[in-house]
């Protein structure tokens, strides 16, 4: 049972008194069953989110590691390799999406239950490895961040003589400009650069760049020291230039981390900077005139799918309507949407582990099913997680539509 204890030490050592509230409190009264989008599909209890506290709950229970979870199977007479398989279905085919808890009668928080148990079962190697790898070398960048700086300013310059030709000839990208209002954090790549730069062009506003990106994968994998550090980068670049505003892009996960961990992280060092999704940075320039955009723009039916790091566990349903509804003209809501939305299923850092595809098809059926009661065309959503499980979901179900980012709508709406 040598494994087996090494991870219950490990996981006693990430249980917080919510967490035991969690395990206490749980009735076990099923009424989370029916809210997961792996167990719809699957029926294994393990996708239960009542199980997973169970799991979780026995196998911390006792004094060592011959008692709690693992005496419970020995006395089955199962072996450790099957308490392993079975708690790693558990903590990692989920998506953290929280919509268990939205039918929970005590609030329960399943997800921070799941972030304990993945940081855990990866100290034993188990899991999808590649996530955690991802979020070292988001940690590391601001460590080598001199080395590769010449490297992205050349790129940076080169998108933006493309957008001068293209779009506007003044346009610019401005990288570490001291006393700017507004620091932009991207995603890798110009999809998430260019909307961006278009609206702020038109908006007129003091903006620039960072170094650093949004997404942070520790927090998928429950390492939460990691996940602070990679963000501390991103604290540290806008308290040296000087901006009022940290704007994050399309990410859920990060956008999360943004508005809700960011505070609990860093305290005083920020009480002075806003912090916003660009989101709502874009809503409040549409509503106080600092852009304008064509009506009708787009008149293909087309629907929004709620992220739930933004939606559900953000707060974010209105901004994205307001942006999407003064572009088009045939807005269809997805049913259920909002706090209710099913996940897409490629949340919790999944699309980023090649391993997990067929699991994610699996679960992203209840979202297939959504769009194409829809009837619609294109997809809209503001997550990038979203957007590539959308597609991955395109492709496998044949549903012959686009997925579209709202920004993306907006910025080739714009009148100049």
């Amino acid at each position: 049972m040598g494994v087996l204890t090494q991870l219950v030490q490990n996981l006693r050592q990430r249980i917080s008194r919510p967490l035991r509230y969690y395990y206490d409190i749980c009735a076990r009264c099923g009424a989370c069953i029916d809210a997961c989008h792996f167990y719809s599909y699957s029926r294994d209890p393990a996708h239960i989110p009542a199980y997973r506290v169970m799991l979780a709950k026995r196998l911390t229970e006792g004094g060592n590691g011959s008692n709690g979870l693992a005496r419970w199977y020995r006395d089955l007479g199962m072996i450790d390799g099957r308490t392993v398989e079975e708690l790693e279905k558990a903590m990692w085919e989920c998506t953290g999406c929280r919509r268990c808890a939205v039918f929970c009668p005590f609030d329960l928080d399943t997800a921070l239950m799941i972030s304990a148990g993945r940081y855990t079962l990866l100290q034993e190697g188990v899991g999808p490895e590649m996530i955690a790898e991802i979020g070292n070398a988001e940690v590391s960048k601001g460590e080598i961040i001199d080395m590769i700086k010449d490297f992205y300013l050349e790129q940076v310059k080169s998108l933006e003589a493309r957008l001068q030709e293209e779009f506007a000839s003044d346009l610019q990208i401005p990288v570490e400009k001291e006393g700017a209002r507004v620091l932009y954090v991207p995603l890798v790549g110009e999809h998430a650069i260019v909307p961006a730069a278009k609206i702020f062009y038109a908006a007129g506003e003091d903006w620039t760049m960072s170094l650093f990106t949004a997404t942070n994968h520790s927090f998928f994998v429950g390492d939460m020291a990691k996940a602070k550090q990679a963000a501390r980068w991103i604290v540290e670049e806008a308290k040296r230039l000087g901006v009022k505003v940290i704007a994050y892009p399309e990410c859920g996960h990060a956008s999360r981390l943004l508005l809700s961990f960011f505070d609990g992280w860093f305290g005083e060092e920020i009480a002075d900077i806003e912090r916003v999704n660009i989101l709502q940075l874009v809503a409040g320039y549409l509503q106080e005139g600092k852009i304008r955009v064509r009506p009708g723009t787009f008149d293909v039916p087309l629907t929004y799918h709620d992220p739930c790091n933004l939606g559900r566990n953000g707060g974010m349903f209105e901004e994205p309507r307001l942006l999407i509804q003064s572009v088009a003209t045939d807005f269809r809501e997805l049913t259920p949407n909002r706090e209710l939305n099913w996940c897409c299923g490629g949340g919790g850092g999944l699309v980023a582990a090649p391993e997990m595809k067929e699991v994610r098809m699996k679960a992203g059926r209840k979202k297939v099913e959504q769009i194409q009661r829809t009837g619609a065309k294109w997809v809209v959503t503001a997550c990038e997680n979203c957007k590539a499980q959308l597609r991955d979901l395109n492709e496998h179900y044949e549903l012959g539509v686009e997925i579209k980012g709202v920004i993306d709508l907006v910025a080739d709406a714009l009148i100049l």
